[in-house]
């Protein structure tokens, strides 16, 4: 069985890692860069953070989905939203029905082999829209029976921002910069600035570690039993 929890424990060090150093290069004078180089990379900085976060979130859902896989569960007992999950996935005619005959028993061929088995590798990938905000990171937990984030988390409400605000404050920096777009009336990069998005993904992803593990804890990807009352 997989070591979820030290692999993925591993997998989170290693991003505070990277993203301490891009601080420690861009911030604290230890590199003597130009200051036309300085000031493309701070630019880019933000970026940086979004890409080390949505890589994260790709391959903590990769690794869960390989832990789910390696319990060896029937596919029937697995939970609603798994089991939908994976069919949307594997399935792309739901989305788009075949028009040809041939697409039609092709698709019926699939379910019905499909159906014959009684376990299934689950589905490897996870759609991150290229735009992982509040909304998007939801959808995902959700999906895997993961409990959601509160848009007023710990230290992200009022007076601060929320965490939803926040996050959204990340993805349209990092798509400003990634699209070419205007980025004059946002924030200049500087340290706190930096350290404010640094510490936003250093806390979802131990966050993120804590709900994986409440599902590891709660078995919450197994399909919930009905419990029958007497009338």
């Amino acid at each position: 069985m997989i070591d979820f929890e030290n692999e993925h424990l591993a997998m989170i060090e290693r991003r505070v890692a990277v993203l301490t150093e891009i601080e420690k290069v861009l911030f604290t004078k230890r590199y003597r860069l130009s200051q036309k180089h300085l000031n493309i990379f701070t630019v880019q900085s933000i970026a940086m953070i979004y890409s080390i976060w949505e890589g994260y979130v790709q391959e903590s859902f990769q690794l869960y989905i390989r832990y789910i896989n390696s319990l060896n569960i029937n596919f029937s007992e697995l939970s609603d939203e798994i089991v939908v999950f994976h069919m949307d996935n594997s399935f792309k005619q739901f989305h788009q029905y075949p028009q040809k005959n041939t697409g039609k028993v092709k698709f019926y061929e699939g379910l019905k082999k499909h159906f014959l088995e009684s376990h299934h590798q689950l589905y490897q990938r996870v759609d991150t829209e290229s735009n992982l905000g509040f909304d998007v990171l939801n959808k995902l937990l959700s999906q895997f029976s993961l409990e959601t984030l509160n848009e007023n988390w710990e230290q992200y409400r009022k007076p601060n921002t929320n965490l939803k605000e926040m996050m959204s404050d990340l993805l349209r920096y990092r798509n400003g910069v990634a699209h070419g777009g205007d980025i004059s009336s946002e924030e200049k990069v500087t340290q706190t600035v930096y350290n404010k998005y640094r510490q936003l993904v250093n806390d979802l992803m131990y966050e993120m570690h804590n709900r994986f593990m409440l599902g590891i804890e709660n078995e919450t990807y197994r399909k919930k039993s009905i419990e029958c009352v007497d009338s």
